[in-house]
């Protein structure tokens, strides 16, 4: 009876207001299926064929023929066929999802035809607006204010780069929903889809799937990975596939493996297993990418997408980790490895941290994004602005392509476009964290994490939101250029505005996890006194310069950050 109940419930909430009949334009365009070939279609412009197209099922990859005709011999394995759109082009839309895939309708070994269209576009130059980590779930407001605020933000960015002729996609990058609220709050993950036309998003958006993207109601087992990945394909698209957009080739992957292992007590609607995962590359995707990138130069660059990043500091060594599976994860980079340049574009941790590897070794960036929700939308349901785990303001990535000249830069939801760090009096801090008596509530409860009233005098703390190692970071006190160091240590805005809002105000003083202090890269100086102002610079990796004046002294406040 249980398992009937949880059926009806997914019927419910995944069927008809999240399913979405993608690609079923017809054409005129004839096809002419050979023996064996399951899956066939055209792929057209303004009615006239488009030749060269690459057409896949995740498995197999054809082309068009000089009559836009394509023709697979698929064994449907995955549940759709879709298209890598060429360079001056873009795929149909009638929202904000571009139409480059087909669910499969018939068995197997049952032929059907699929057909796609395109419009030219001269996207040579372009640009990108990277989104990560959105977890709408329908609590603390989250889905007005990601509709109303930080979509019109978004509006007005998009209208920039309109105005300097970009043409505007979006990447996201996954975790649009919130897998343990699927069933108890009505969202499951096609309700993004749905969010996102109601609120008029201005872009084409491509997806990859996060962990949260996977519908929890799937019984552990061999395929529950799969299973589990249906109803996001059905409302977002295929969980791999690739797209040309001007000079770059672009690829999304799923690194998220999800197991949905029993669990003891469930304690979410709906939900049968513990929601766990690993990050790895499975061989399919790893096989079809070596297929993707055959006739792909090169000279080409490329921007891969996916949820969980691959590469990780080691402290303050300037040393690399690779954090998703290692094997899977080798096996990834050596395909990559003869390419010129290419860039990661990840999201998962809710922090912002740019990882390179070492140039002897290969051109390759993991771009790891801060989430849009920040703290799971907690800081800002407090009355303050929405931060992440690492003090970074929410916001996203901005991505500037003129022909294959590739720069970025990090833009925040609810602070100033050129704002690009925090930096803090730590005499102030200290004064806080001496006086505040929340503060000292919270660490009478929480000893392990840093009472920062114990910190020697006058240091200058920074907390730079998009750190390179390329780029260059200045403190000055009187024109002298002082010491910089890193140091992996709490930030004290998350730890005043988050931890201790979710502690010491909702009286609730066993959250498991709140007990390991959560530390990240901070920048910091000693000045030679207590009231000398001093300026930071940050140079970022293109010569872009962004300065700021400290005043001193500097109280430490929420409400003014």
């Amino acid at each position: 009876m249980k398992h009937l109940k949880l059926t009806l419930i997914t019927a419910a909430l995944l069927g008809v207001s999240c399913v979405y009949a993608q690609s079923s334009f017809r054409s005129n365009l004839p096809v002419k299926p050979g023996k064996g070939v399951t899956v066939a279609g055209t792929v057209e412009c303004d009615g006239k064929p488009v030749a060269g197209v690459a057409v896949s099922d995740g498995y197999e990859i054809t082309k068009t023929d000089r009559k836009g005709a394509y023709y697979l011999k698929s064994k449907k394995q995955n549940p759709q066929v879709f298209i890598t759109s060429p360079s001056g082009y873009e795929v149909w839309r009638d929202d904000v999802v571009p139409q480059f895939w087909a669910d499969f309708t018939e068995p197997a070994d049952k032929y059907e035809r699929h057909d796609f269209r395109l419009k030219k576009v001269d996207n040579e130059n372009h640009a990108l607006i990277v989104i990560t980590d959105v977890h709408l779930a329908n609590q603390r407001n989250d889905v007005d204010i990601f509709c109303g605020p930080y979509t019109d933000h978004i509006r007005q960015e998009v209208n920039k780069l309109n105005d300097e002729n970009f043409p505007v996609y979006t990447l996201n990058l996954g975790d649009s929903s919130w897998d343990g609220y699927w069933f108890g709050h009505n969202y499951p993950v096609g309700k993004f889809r749905e969010t996102m036309n109601k609120a008029n998003y201005p872009t084409a958006v491509y997806s990859v799937m996060g962990n949260h993207d996977n519908d929890p109601s799937v019984e552990a087992g061999e395929k529950a990975d799969f299973k589990a990945s249906l109803p996001y394909q059905r409302s977002l698209g295929p969980r791999y596939y690739s797209q040309n957009i001007g000079n770059v080739h672009y690829i999304f992957l799923d690194n998220i493996h999800y197991k949905n292992d029993p669990a003891g007590q469930l304690t979410y609607t709906g939900i049968t297993g513990k929601r766990n995962y690993t990050e790895d590359y499975t061989p399919e995707q790893l096989e079809w990418l070596k297929k993707d990138l055959a006739d792909v130069s090169y000279d080409t660059p490329l921007i891969i997408s996916m949820h969980g990043p691959m590469l990780r500091w080691k402290g303050t060594t300037g040393k690399y980790k690779i954090r998703t599976d290692e094997k899977s994860s080798r096996e990834l980079l050596e395909i990559l490895k003869p390419y010129k340049e290419v860039h990661a574009l990840t999201g998962h941790s809710h922090k912002q941290c740019l990882v390179r590897l070492p140039e002897e070794e290969q051109n390759f960036a993991d771009h790891n994004i801060s989430g849009a929700c920040g703290s799971w939308w907690k800081t800002r349901s407090t009355g303050l602005k929405n931060l992440c785990p690492d003090g970074t303001p929410v916001g996203y990535e901005v991505f500037k392509i003129n022909g294959s000249d590739i720069k970025w830069e990090h833009r925040t939801f609810e602070y100033d476009p050129s704002q690009q760090f925090f930096a803090w009096d730590m005499n102030g801090v200290k004064d806080y964290f001496k006086n505040n008596e929340e503060m000292k509530a919270f660490l009478t409860m929480y000893p392990e994490w840093t009472d920062y009233s114990d910190l020697p005098d006058n240091y200058i703390y920074v907390n730079l939101w998009a750190w390179d190692k390329k780029g260059k970071l200045k403190i000055t006190e009187n024109g002298k250029e002082l010491p910089v160091e890193m140091v992996i240590e709490e930030n004290p805005l998350y730890t005043a505005s988050y931890m201790v809002r979710n502690t010491v105000w909702l009286n609730d003083w066993d959250k498991k996890g709140y007990h390991a202090p959560r530390k990240f890269q901070l920048f910091r100086a000693k000045a030679s006194s207590s009231d000398t102002p001093v300026e930071i610079s940050w140079t970022d990796c293109f010569g872009k310069e962004t300065k700021s004046i400290l005043k001193r002294p500097a109280p430490f406040t929420l409400e003014t950050l």
